[in-house]
């Protein structure tokens, strides 16, 4: 089968880009209260940034930058959230599944090099801060011992809605000693404020839920869940003088967050209308329509078809250096700009096909000032 396209893109209206498609800067700024915003983005460092992540971070600084024209005397950074609690390796003993976690894994310092790479272009490139904060300093908030508080009192009212599959309130912490965690929360029991462990091989560990969050973990659902209402309630105290908003793939919007966030926020007994706001990046899919892959790439070599440098930030670099992340930049630019172009996804070919135009542009600029000079 030879698929063949006129390359002349569409971007027909309706839904969100029906309503917003020409501003939607003006109602993100009729919706803050304080004049600094923290724009926070998170990713799993366990390889060079796929491309994205690439795009999510790009286009978390060109909001950034967006929001600073706009408002002149708005302090406007990134967060970058490290989720090292990740899966580095995962294990099975006594048909149990545990997981050693990023942090425990030099992997993650590799990877975290391409991270603060793509994360200094950006901030260079406009005059915009960031900072990289990990897991255990997020849980060290003093507001997120009455979230857990919370969660784990109504955990019998959400479990079933968090984790469907196990029934599991998905609440953990390594084992001090070794590092292992019991990754699905199977031998894992919460009484009270404790939390028990038991390793396989170093027995039974607590964590005092009231005094020792720093160390917890959760899944990817409880994870967003906390984050959120965490973000709410800073949003709304007058304690801080900055307030959260969020940027995150697409693939993590419609019936994940209505479903997995926004209802069981209200379960819990949170206003939904205080969580932050989330700006989804448009979804990279390939030729089928199907999300491009991170996972499948490492694990399956798929893609072979596609130039390494739409795979990863390592490739992207050897390739095009600073000069690919700019090309990124610039299109996640104009999503802002033209807001319309944001609420849709994009082929990984739409993209093949404007790095090819790029480059052609810049070849021609350069043969014309050789003639001119």
């Amino acid at each position: 089968m030879k698929l063949e396209c006129d390359y002349v893109v569409h971007n027909p209206l309706g839904g969100a880009s029906y309503v917003f498609e020409k501003n939607l800067i003006d109602y993100m700024l009729s919706k803050t209260h304080k004049n600094k915003i923290i724009i926070s983005v998170g990713a799993q460092p366990n390889s060079s940034p796929h491309f994205g992540t690439m795009c999510v971070f790009s286009l978390a600084f060109s909001l950034a930058k967006k929001l600073k024209e706009a408002k002149k005397d708005l302090d406007v950074s990134i967060l970058f959230e490290v989720v090292d609690t990740a899966p580095s390796k995962s294990v099975v003993i006594d048909g149990i599944e545990y997981q050693y976690d990023l942090r425990e894994s030099k992997k993650m310092d590799a990877a975290m090099e391409d991270f603060k790479e793509i994360l200094d272009f950006h901030s260079k490139r406009d005059n915009i801060k960031y900072r990289i904060r990990k897991q255990s300093e997020f849980n060290n908030h003093k507001e997120i011992k009455d979230i857990i508080k919370n969660i784990v009192d109504n955990q019998d009212k959400i479990k079933h809605l968090l984790d469907p599959k196990y029934h599991r309130l998905r609440m953990r912490s390594a084992c001090p000693k070794c590092g292992l965690v019991d990754k699905t929360g199977k031998k894992t029991i919460i009484e009270g404020n404790k939390l028990i462990s038991i390793c396989p091989e170093h027995g039974e560990y607590i964590v005092d839920l009231r005094k020792e969050t720093s160390k917890l973990e959760y899944n990817t659902p409880l994870r967003n869940l906390i984050r959120a209402v965490l973000y709410g309630m800073i949003n709304q105290s007058n304690e801080y003088d900055y307030e959260y908003m969020r940027v995150t793939g697409a693939d993590y919007s419609g019936f994940y967050q209505e479903e997995l966030l926004y209802k069981i926020a209200a379960i819990l007994g949170y206003n939904c209308n205080n969580l932050p706001i989330i700006t989804y990046c448009p979804q990279i899919v390939d030729w089928s329509g199907a999300k491009l892959s991170k996972s499948l790439y490492v694990a399956e070599n798929a893609y072979r078809y596609l130039p390494k440098y739409l795979i990863n930030y390592e490739e992207l670099k050897k390739e095009y250096g600073e000069t690919g992340l700019e090309y990124i930049r610039e299109e996640t630019d104009s999503w802002i700009e033209e807001p319309f172009r944001l609420f849709r996804n994009y082929s990984i070919y739409y993209f093949m096909k404007l790095f090819e135009e790029k480059e052609k542009k810049q070849y021609e600029h350069k043969e014309s000032t050789k003639r001119s000079n």
